[in-house]
């Protein structure tokens, strides 16, 4: 019974989450320019908030769950992640994992930031995160509403940019 209702509960975050956002993530309304603003809305608004690793996480994810299947949930483990995402620039070991510690570290960054969500408790599989877009991010629209302010135009506008 639990289950079902834990189940119904994430059904609502995910509608609630939709409609504050505007933007559907889910792979039956996910196109191309919807992706590829996500990705702008990423590099301009969510990269400059995370240090090289937390970003280099968050890709990962990201690559896994919205660009792959337009699905913003993904399981993984803490094992998984220390040898999929980075090698690690302290070790000279073959096979150069980085820490369990330091993947935790950036998973709860990353879930501190609003970047990910975590929508379950772990099993043999790993945790079910949910990977959020920019737009369904508070640090982000702070962050792009300062950037606006101080900066309302982009940085390189393409009439200014000249290829020989």
């Amino acid at each position: 019974m639990n289950e079902r209702v834990e189940k119904i509960r994430r059904l609502l975050r995910e509608l609630e989450a939709e409609m504050a956002t505007g933007v559907r993530i889910d792979g039956s309304d996910a196109t191309e320019s919807q992706l590829a603003v996500i990705v702008q809305q990423v590099v301009d608004d969510l990269q400059p908030l995370l240090t090289p690793y937390d970003a280099a996480f968050y890709w990962f994810l990201f690559r896994h769950s919205i660009a792959k299947d337009g699905q913003p949930y993904l399981r993984v483990s803490t094992r998984q992640l220390s040898r999929a995402v980075v090698r690690s620039s302290y070790s000279q070991a073959e096979e150069n994992t980085i820490s369990l510690g330091k993947v935790q570290d950036t998973i709860r960054a990353l879930e501190s930031v609003g970047a990910i969500r975590k929508e379950g408790e772990p099993n043999r599989e790993g945790t079910l995160y949910r990977v959020m877009v920019p737009s369904e991010i508070e640090a982000c629209r702070e962050h792009r509403a300062e950037r606006m302010a101080v900066e309302p135009e982009l940085l390189f506008p393409s009439s200014v940019i000249k290829i020989r």
